[in-house]
């Protein structure tokens, strides 16, 4: 079974299946991918990002996570993003599962996940150590899947990195305007790239990929570019050019359709670059 393929269970990695959403957009891609974190026979599974509040992708995603009598002990979620978390609430009362994220904001019954930390769980083959990798939100994570229960910090058995919206399955990643940080994001790249190298990304949107590290050096890449882009378009058109005047020149041949993406990315560089957005 091949990406897409909605409202069913696709096993990607031994510790790991996705159950994609129904809600394609140009942000979401082809819709919102829901991670279920379970070995076979395993008694108990983990879920991460449920997905928008939609009631039939949320009662596909339960029945799927405990068909054969598994117990859904944990949903994670990897940022706020209500693509990613706002089907939480109702899926905690369809399951009885606690909810937690990087913020207590979005936590339901559960704690604040902590940067270095390893979940763990009676009946769960996989571990999940989580990493905080803020930038495309301040409360962005990841999550390492150590397929024969490995510790924090252990790469030898890391299956896949569950990376929400810090990295997609195909295209880049916006940035949030609110809380998002281009300084920060840059930072999490190179994290991610010093563990990356070989292990399958499964992304929040899009397919998944053979090897993460691919993607985080093609990111890394496309971001150098655009600051020294804007840069240069600065030091030609003055500090007093506004937004648009800097996404003519750097963008082209940017489709309309795109023209609000680019001038967001713009505004975002010019923060990282400690120039003011006119």
């Amino acid at each position: 079974m091949e990406h897409p393929a909605y409202s069913q269970l696709r096993p990607v990695t031994p510790s790991a299946g996705v159950v994609l959403c129904d809600n394609p957009s140009y942000s979401a891609l082809e819709g919102t991918n829901s991670w279920i974190i379970r070995a076979p026979g395993d008694r108990v599974a983990v879920i991460v990002d449920p997905g928008p509040h939609d009631e039939g992708h949320l009662n596909v995603l339960q029945a799927q996570a405990e068909a054969g009598g598994a117990e859904i002990a944990l949903i994670l979620l990897t940022h706020h993003h209500g693509d990613h978390a706002d089907g939480a609430p109702r899926f905690r009362q369809l399951t009885g599962a606690p909810v937690r994220a990087a913020d207590k904001r979005w936590c339901a019954g559960g704690e604040v996940l902590e940067d270095g930390e390893l979940i763990s769980f009676d009946g769960l083959t996989p571990t999940i150590e989580v990493v905080a990798t803020p930038g495309h939100t301040g409360d962005s994570l990841c999550f390492f899947i150590h397929g024969a229960g490995g510790a924090a910090g252990t790469d030898d058995d890391v299956e896949g990195i569950i990376s929400g919206d810090t990295l997609a399955g195909r295209h880049t990643t916006m940035i949030s305007e609110t809380s998002g940080d281009l300084g920060d994001y840059l930072d999490s790249l190179r994290l991610l790239d010093k563990r990356s190298h070989g292990v399958r990304l499964l992304p929040g949107h899009g397919p998944d990929r053979d090897d993460a590290a691919e993607v985080v050096e093609k990111y890394i890449n496309r971001r150098e570019q655009r600051i020294t882009q804007v840069t240069e378009a600065v030091e030609k058109l003055g500090e007093d050019a506004t937004v648009g005047q800097i996404v003519d020149e750097i963008y082209t041949d940017v489709d309309p359709v795109l023209r609000s993406a680019a001038k967001q990315s713009t505004r975002v560089t010019l923060h990282y670059l400690g120039l003011s957005t006119n």
